[in-house]
């Protein structure tokens, strides 16, 4: 899945620092920054948990081609 939003403004707006979501994932904070570089090619399920980590929840839209939308969170 190719990033284009920001996952770092994501952070910054609940006050954590790379560390603080590493360690909330069980990972190492250079992951951390690697999933925050524009354009990073992420997993949805690391995607999921930087978002939980967060204290977020991630949904998902989905735009058929008749226009509706269909959400469903993961």
């Amino acid at each position: 899945m190719l990033l284009t939003i920001r996952l770092s403004e994501i952070r910054k707006l609940v006050n954590k620092t790379q560390v603080d979501l590493a360690n909330s994932m069980g990972i190492k904070q250079p992951t951390v920054a690697g999933m925050e570089k524009t354009g990073a090619d992420i997993k949805l399920s690391s995607l999921k948990k930087y978002i939980e980590a967060c204290g977020a929840h991630l949904k998902v839209d989905i735009e058929l081609p008749d226009g509706s939308h269909h959400q469903f969170s993961l």
